[in-house]
């Protein structure tokens, strides 16, 4: 009788895991609690990344996202309002972030390692897209050493901003987040793997 190699016992394994799960509800239930934990992870970064896009422009704010956002209540502070700006701006990416990044966690062999997996994977991709939009912010300041106006002709860039510089480079950090937000999602997926062939012994 011909023996089947390591390399096809480890595949068969893992497409079994596919297709027969072990507790299907139970990884069911941890599925939609990770998606309900990503939207509200989508909305803190938001509001902690506008935190940061506050302090490097206040008038991307004053100027701009206050108004988008209709957010004009001179009686709420204005860091109160950016962090708003980015809790609605960003909430939504927490649904595709959690479908297409969660759905990798499957492979695992028991609720409890996907529940693990999970929880590990959502910081992965916060940690991912903080550092893809920090990297942004930076691109923007070394772009804007010098301003080449009819480089911006497809940004929205209001009348009377007096530091049109940090107001172009918190523009760069907010596309870098979004950009960095899709590139996690295959980031998680190769998360998903490793976990996976980590602790594929381990009962």
């Amino acid at each position: 009788m011909t023996k089947r190699s390591p390399q096809n016992a480890d595949f068969g394994r893992f497409f079994y895991s596919l297709v027969r799960p072990q507790n299907p509800m139970h990884k069911f239930l941890a599925f939609c609690i990770f998606l309900v934990l990503a939207v509200l992870a989508a909305g803190a970064f938001g509001a902690l990344h506008d935190q940061i896009s506050y302090s490097v422009s206040p008038e991307y704010f004053t100027r701009f996202k206050f108004f988008q956002f209709q957010l004009l209540d001179p009686a709420v502070p204005e860091r109160l309002r950016a962090a708003q700006v980015g809790f609605l701006a960003s909430w939504w990416m927490g649904i595709p972030l959690g479908l297409l990044s969660g759905v990798a966690a499957f492979i695992h062999r028991s609720p409890a390692k996907m529940q693990r997996a999970l929880a590990w994977s959502l910081l992965v991709i916060v940690g991912f897209t903080l550092a893809f939009a920090i990297a942004g912010l930076t691109y923007g300041f070394i772009q804007t050493e010098t301003i080449e106006p009819s480089r911006y002709t497809n940004w929205f860039i209001p009348s009377g901003v007096n530091d049109l510089r940090h107001f172009l480079c918190v523009g760069y950090m907010h596309n870098a987040a979004y950009l960095g937000g899709a590139l996690a999602i295959p980031i998680a997926w190769g998360f998903h793997l490793a976990f996976w062939c980590r602790n594929r012994h381990v009962a």
